[in-house]
């Protein structure tokens, strides 16, 4: 099972695929994969915020 902590660092390193091919790309290509590959990612990483800062609040009362 994975921690909170391996699963930010997951979609941290899918983020900067994304967005590496999404910068690199040449003008001519009109592939938008990259940009859905950043929305998702960003949206995963808030999650995890969201969902981490829960944990913590629960683990100290």
């Amino acid at each position: 099972m994975l921690t909170a902590l391996d699963r930010l660092t997951i979609y941290s390193v899918l983020c900067f695929i994304s967005f590496c091919a999404l910068v690199m790309r040449s003008p001519v290509e009109t592939s938008l994969m990259p940009l859905f590959g950043v929305s998702a990612s960003l949206f995963g990483i808030w999650l995890e915020m969201r969902r981490w800062q829960g944990t913590s609040e629960e683990q100290e009362n």
